[in-house]
């Protein structure tokens, strides 16, 4: 295998954004050619990882990101320099072109938004059928939210949990600011309709922000936000 498998994904937000899935194949190793682009730092990173899946997930998204930043700013994929910021958001440096990407990974499949227009923020979640969302309510969600998730059965209220972490996961990674001060003032259910996630009670530093739940693979929650304005 000499590179790692992307595909486009389609979503409802702005055609300056492109999304892509990338599938994990797990029976490769961190020395097969598809990681040849990666940096030390991020090969040393990988490494350190003590479960082989994970090692591959990290690896696989890094080198599909990788390739995705070379077609749009025409750097070496092996030359794109990639650094965070203070609050750990990962972006580009020294790049002729602005290029805002996000990432995410679970299980099978990892997820990767980038634009040169805007800010981005992606994720996926695993539905684990047995998971206590309960036990991490008070963390995770508003009252309001919360009330509504025990006013329906075991089945849609662990369908819809995994919906919420997802849109506030892909909302607060595209404004840039921590998850943890900010996920209970945040209230994305009950979902809309059409897939756009709510606009209901928000922080300030998310205000501007679009999101909508995409297609997922089966056993999968996942969701885009991007800014409104240009970035």
């Amino acid at each position: 295998m000499n590179s790692v498998d992307r595909f486009p994904l389609p979503h409802p937000g702005p055609h300056d954004i492109a999304l892509w899935r990338v599938d994990f194949a797990f029976d490769q190793t961190l020395a097969a050619p598809a990681f040849d682009t990666l940096s030390v730092d991020e090969r040393e990173r990988a490494a350190r990882f003590h479960r082989h899946h994970d090692a591959i997930r990290f690896a696989s998204v890094r080198a599909a990101l990788r390739a995705l930043l070379s077609d749009a700013t025409k750097i070496d994929a092996q030359d794109i320099r990639i650094a965070a910021d203070e609050a750990g958001r990962p972006h580009m440096i020294d790049s002729p072109v602005s290029v805002d990407f996000n990432v995410s990974h679970s299980g099978a499949h990892g997820l990767i938004a980038l634009s040169t227009r805007r800010r981005v923020g992606v994720d996926i979640e695993t539905r684990v059928s047995d998971f206590d969302w309960q036990g991490i309510a008070r963390a995770t969600l508003t009252a309001d939210e919360t009330a509504w998730l025990q006013g329906r059965d075991a089945a849609q209220s662990q369908h819809a949990f995994f919906d919420a972490w997802v849109a506030k996961e892909a909302l607060l990674k595209a404004a840039g600011v921590g998850i943890s001060e900010h996920i209970t003032q945040l209230t994305v259910l009950p979902a809309r309709i059409d897939g756009f996630v709510p606009e209901t009670q928000r922080p300030d530093a998310i205000r501007n922000l679009l999101a909508a739940w995409i297609h997922a693979p089966q056993g999968y929650a996942a969701c885009i936000a991007w800014s409104q304005n240009d970035s």
